[in-house]
């Protein structure tokens, strides 16, 4: 599908390697001038280095920190990220930790090459993953593929506002609604803007009103529903095929809806 086309190339990365690896250089040259002007200050008296001129961590330390926010960076600059739901970009987040791979050239290579390859079934699954409980007809291999109407009723996604109104609950629901807005936004070849779609329903909401904008009507309700209408048929058309896909190409998962 055309809407992977654009997600940068191996070659967008290569300022971002360049310069972590002189950051890491200049960092070392650094610690190596420190540990001098304390061998220095050590022949006149003990103690006499001042404490907030000596680096806190180890070399190893600032290197991992250091790559957690290189892969991180890279993620946001390939635009991978918008090819991902919640679920994947918190697995992402996780392999990072305790320690992430090595940000070099070899490790970009075979990340992002893998990932272009994958790009649009790791997209097929994320829809799959928002979209499976918005469909009254879904059940595990069904015949036929479940298709998303024009409306939707979500459930416990509203909540009442710490200023006055109404607002979107924060946590699973704000990512329910967050992702959303990125698979609408990615089909319609537009660069996604996280959390803005939530924060303005949260405007309209805290005012009792009903919200509105090119791509979506929606009103909130006390007893924590949210009534969504999806106005752009050809997206929905997109969005419908892509569920099709992610069935006809035998990912159907295993699980009953958790």
């Amino acid at each position: 599908m055309t809407v992977f086309k654009d997600v940068a190339l191996l070659t967008t990365l290569t300022d971002l390697l360049l310069a972590r690896d002189n950051a890491l250089r200049l960092l070392k040259d650094a610690r190596r001038l420190t540990e001098q002007a304390q061998e220095v200050l050590e022949m006149h008296g003990r103690h006499l280095m001042p404490h907030g001129a000596k680096f806190p961590v180890e070399q190893k330390n600032v290197r991992i920190e250091l790559d957690t926010k290189m892969w991180s960076r890279a993620f946001d600059l390939t635009g991978f990220k918008q090819l991902m739901d919640a679920q994947a970009v918190e697995q992402f987040q996780k392999s990072l930790y305790p320690e992430p791979p090595e940000f070099n050239e070899a490790n970009i290579r075979s990340t992002f090459i893998d990932l272009q390859l994958t790009a649009g079934v790791m997209f097929r699954r994320g829809v799959f993953n928002v979209f499976r409980y918005l469909s009254d007809t879904y059940k595990t291999n069904a015949a036929e593929p479940f298709r998303i109407g024009q409306k939707v009723i979500m459930s416990w996604m509203v909540g009442p506002s710490c200023r006055r109104g109404l607002s979107i609950r924060y946590g699973t629901s704000s990512d329910k609604l967050n992702d959303i807005d990125r698979v609408f936004q990615t089909l319609d070849g537009k660069k996604f803007d996280p959390r803005s779609l939530e924060a303005e329903m949260n405007i309209a909401f805290e005012q009792r009103e009903v919200f509105e904008n090119d791509y979506y009507r929606a009103k909130a309700f006390k007893k924590g529903t949210l009534h969504v209408e999806f106005k752009r048929p050809d997206l929905l058309d997109k969005l419908n095929e892509q569920i099709a896909e992610f069935y006809g190409e035998g990912a159907l998962p295993d699980a009953r809806c958790q």
